[in-house]
């Protein structure tokens, strides 16, 4: 084939991958940053009207928002820092040939494809501070002073959302893990033992190393899925109690919800901002880490 004519045809190739991109990803962003600047309350854009910069400034000027950042922050690293070790520790665990591999990678992957609103509602119930499974045990095994208003209680409310999401998507983050360890040659291992590597320096210097490609994916996600958190906190707090475990997400959902959509996507365009500035300095730093095999 003429190298002309090859060239040609990979551009009509790529062409419906532009026109779907295009079409779900681009034209919505561009029409949310239009809205931003909109005064609008249905989607009768006739009855709209220019407000400028107002909608950013109600949400900068918005009493939650203070409380919403940090929580969001919060959030976001604790379940990254939890599902990324805990992930670890299973992928490597579930790397090893058991019997009961295939099943246990399964279990632990299960979560992931539940209902987030399923879950919460789960996990609502076994938190309740009377009836809850949790409390009824710690209870019942004489731990009382453990027990406590898991969703009631301002100060721990975060962290018990934080805990059902790490326990949700764990699984998750196991397997992106599993499958950058084994693209590990075992040669590696092999040469690791001759040298007299024990377990701990094999983990330190074949096997973290060689995996960072897969470890900067699963800390990117799930650092930007903690940032953008919302179905989780809204199933079983709605943001409260109070505005306790009030997130970005969450004032972003009560912003439309009360028909103002102009400042509800202003706000997404503050959170967008807010994760790209987040993730890339950590994605950047990540990537320059990483070696080739």
């Amino acid at each position: 084939m003429p190298k002309q004519l090859k060239n040609i045809y990979a551009y009509w190739l790529v062409i419906p991958c532009f026109l779907i991109y295009g079409l779900f990803f681009l034209l919505p962003s561009v029409m949310g940053l239009g809205i931003s600047f909109l005064n609008i309350r249905s989607f009768n854009f006739s009855s709209a009207s220019f407000a400028g910069l107002q909608n950013y400034i109600n949400v900068f000027t918005d009493s939650y928002l203070n409380i919403a950042i940090k929580n969001s922050f919060i959030f976001a690293i604790v379940t990254t820092v939890l599902k990324v070790v805990l992930g670890m520790i299973l992928a490597v665990f579930l790397n090893t040939k058991l019997k009961t591999t295939n099943l246990l990678r399964t279990v632990f992957f299960l979560p992931a494809v539940l209902s987030s609103v399923a879950v919460g509602l789960i996990f609502t119930a076994m938190m309740h501070p009377t009836r809850g499974i949790i409390n009824v045990f710690l209870n019942t095994i004489g731990l009382d002073v453990l027990a406590q208003n898991w969703l009631t209680n301002p100060h721990i409310a975060i962290f018990s959302v934080a805990f059902i999401e790490v326990w949700k998507w764990t699984g998750f983050t196991m397997v992106i893990l599993l499958a950058g360890l084994q693209t590990i040659p075992e040669s590696y291992y092999e040469a690791a033992e001759i040298d007299g590597a024990t377990a701990w320096m094999k983990f330190k210097f074949v096997t973290f190393p060689l995996i960072m490609p897969a470890f900067t994916n699963a800390l990117v996600v799930n650092l930007i899925g903690g940032l953008k958190a919302f179905d989780i906190v809204q199933s079983v707090t709605q943001g409260g109690p109070g505005s306790a475990t009030e997130v970005f997400g969450t004032l972003v959902y009560k912003s439309f919800g009360s028909g103002r959509y102009g400042e509800g996507t202003a706000a997404s365009i503050i959170l967008c901002v807010v994760v790209l500035l987040v993730v890339l300095p950590v994605y950047k730093f990540l990537s320059n880490k990483e070696v080739e095999m």
